[in-house]
């Protein structure tokens, strides 16, 4: 089981200009991140209609040579964000081997529909929208009580909200949405920025819970504990049932207690009359 520590952000989009990614990455270390996704995006719904095969996925970018120049100041994780429209996502994404390799899987639907399914049936770990491409869609209250039994994770974007005005009222719109279905349950905040001046520290992003419609308290589980359940949930489903073996780091200790420690001490049993007064003992003569 990989180690992650706080805080996070699981939504880094990746770029191919390695001097803008590495300052992203920079300014992620300086504001104290400790956990962060390159994620990568996939349009299932414009998918080739005369291609079959097993795999219809990308492989993860390269990113090996930003793992070892961050090795001790960030813990970098894959992701894939799947754009679709109809339920035939789930086959595709049932006999692909390069989702394997992602550590995350991020459901973007873009009708209606595709928003029921992803929330009752999608095998992912994160529901999200893109207020930039203007999407209007507000789940329901079954749909995202279902989702939240499923161990689901709704994201919330917040550097579209500061680029933009229009943007900002329709992440507003979405989180109140929520807050009014389902009191904001398995919310987790991630920045979706494209450069590094949109990114903005641990405690100001918690502190956006108040205009989001989450408690203080949910604001802080937004981007850390909501986001470690998330990496286990994700990790358990990508590498199904395994073996695990536990070591122990300290000297193993075995109790000396035997049965005859463990048996009932023993208990004296005085007689007492009605009064709560001893009763004095009676002595028997002989002959």
């Amino acid at each position: 089981m990989e180690q992650t520590k706080p805080f996070y952000d699981f939504c880094i989009p990746f770029n191919k200009d390695e001097k803008i990614m590495r300052a992203i990455l920079k300014e992620l270390v300086e504001l104290g991140y400790k956990t962060i996704a390159i994620d990568q995006s996939f349009d299932h719904s414009k998918k080739e209609a005369g291609k079959r095969g097993s795999e219809m996925f990308p492989e993860p970018h390269a990113i090996e040579h930003l793992r070892k120049e961050f090795n001790d100041k960030l813990k970098i994780l894959q992701r894939i964000t799947i754009l679709y429209v109809d339920v035939n996502v789930s086959h595709a994404m049932s006999v692909s081997l390069n989702l394997r390799k992602f550590n995350i899987i991020a459901g973007q639907p873009k009708t209606d529909a595709a928003l029921t399914h992803c929330c009752t049936t999608f095998n992912g770990d994160i529901v999200t929208f893109d207020s930039v491409a203007g999407s209007r869609l507000l789940v329901n209250r079954k749909a995202y009580q279902v989702g939240v039994r499923r161990g689901l994770y709704f994201e919330i974007k917040y550097s579209p909200a500061i680029a933009d005005s229009n943007n900002r009222k329709d992440m507003i719109k979405i989180a109140q949405n929520y807050c009014t279905k389902g009191k904001s349950k398995n919310i987790i905040f991630s920045s979706g920025a494209l450069d590094d001046f949109q990114l903005r520290g641990p405690y100001d992003v918690a502190n956006l819970a108040f205009i989001f419609g989450l408690s203080e308290d949910q604001g802080k589980n937004a981007i850390n504990r909501n986001c470690r359940q998330l990496f286990l949930r994700a990790e358990s489903r990508r590498l199904g049932k395994t073996i695990m073996f536990v070591k122990s780091q300290g000297p193993v200790v075995f109790s000396e207690t035997s049965e005859e420690d463990m048996s009932e001490p023993d208990v004296e049993i005085k007689n007492v009359n009605e009064n709560n007064q001893p009763k004095p003992n009676k002595r028997l003569k002989l002959g």
